[in-house]
């Protein structure tokens, strides 16, 4: 697969979201190691942040030496992250790395729409799309 400036855009996207990714890593540690009650859960949450990384660090690299296999990966990840909620009893949203979310509540309904993710979903697809022309 050739890289096009939509494989090299994403590359670099990636690499970006995986280090904000790494600042908001040192601010959750840094607020868990102020409490003293934060028990197994909350701990198993936070060691899932560097798995994001770690996978978003592995698709751009991947991407890089050229498998249009990831590019397809990586697009169908950004996409289950596009859309989340949140009500008083239960939240649900995934997020690897970088997020800008925008809400919209209705009642005690919030609905969540992660913008970076919609991004990277577009940009992915435009990969895809010259990835399988040429």
């Amino acid at each position: 697969m050739v890289h096009n400036r939509y494989t090299s855009f994403a590359i670099i996207a990636l690499i970006v979201s995986s280090v904000l990714g790494a600042l908001l890593l040192g601010s959750i540690y840094e607020i868990l190691s102020q409490k003293a009650d934060i028990g197994l859960i909350g701990w198993f949450f936070a060691f899932l942040v560097p798995l994001g990384i770690i996978i978003n660090l592995f698709v751009a690299y991947k991407i890089h030496k050229g498998s249009l296999r990831f590019i397809k990966f990586a697009f169908w990840m950004y996409v289950l992250q596009m859309i989340g909620f949140e009500t008083p009893n239960l939240g649900f949203s995934i997020t690897l790395g970088f997020s800008f979310n925008i809400t919209w509540s209705v009642y005690d309904v919030s609905i969540i729409f992660n913008l970076f993710a919609i991004f990277m979903a577009v940009i992915l697809y435009k990969a895809m799309r010259n990835g399988n022309e040429s």
